[in-house]
């Protein structure tokens, strides 16, 4: 589910940019395939596992952290570059920092989680739940951008950000009658940043963070 929703949130100016749209820059197509990459292997990696084939799934490993060190550099510039483009397109200060905002506190909370998860990739139950975390953190653009698409505001992007850090929440629940730290300060995190960026928004210090970058 969660590769469909980025796969959506990034349809109309990635996956399936009209050609009449003209080209975009070579490092969006770096931090296109990266994003790409790193759903798939999360998808082939759980596959793996579920497949009792841990020895391809250790190798495989390797090429997961080289992915998510490319999103750890390349996303912040993204987002900066970007700055100009949101305010051309919705004209909105209040807009762009919360988008703004938002997408920077989720990369660093992907690079928290994902450094964690290789940290303690020994550990399975830790390090599975780090990893689902860390893809939910960073496919928060995605979900802003599918809002935006739909609805014209990232605002009701904020509901599954918020609630599917709370399924994973659920499912330590259900499978093991208690919730795992790691879920709770994970989800914790997640829910946190998007309560921060909306505050940071509405303040002179978003518009002072979209005058810097723009």
């Amino acid at each position: 589910m969660l590769i469909v929703l980025v796969f959506l949130g990034f349809a109309p100016t990635y996956y399936l940019r009209p050609v009449s749209a003209g080209p975009i820059p070579p490092y969006l197509h770096v931090h296109g395939a990266a994003m790409t990459a790193w759903f798939l292997l999360l998808l082939v990696q759980t596959a793996l596992i579920a497949t009792r084939r841990r020895g391809l799934h250790q190798r495989l490993g390797i090429a997961g952290a080289c992915v998510a060190a490319v999103i750890v550099v390349l996303n912040p510039l993204v987002v900066v570059w970007s700055v100009p483009n949101l305010m051309a397109g919705n004209g909105s200060t209040t807009l762009t920092a919360l988008i703004v905002v938002a997408d920077l506190l989720l990369v660093g909370i992907f690079a928290a989680l994902a450094g964690l998860a290789i940290r303690w990739r020994r550990y399975p139950e830790t390090h599975s739940r780090l990893l689902v975390l860390a893809s939910l953190a960073v496919s928060g653009p995605a979900l802003g951008r599918l809002s935006l698409n739909f609805a014209g505001t990232p605002l009701p992007g904020v509901i599954p950000l918020m609630t599917l850090p709370l399924l994973v929440m659920a499912h330590d629940g259900v499978v093991m009658k208690r919730v795992h730290p790691v879920s709770g300060w994970g989800a914790t995190a997640i829910a946190g940043s998007t309560f921060i960026s909306i505050a940071i928004s509405n303040t002179a210090v978003g518009a002072a963070i979209v005058q810097w970058f723009s």
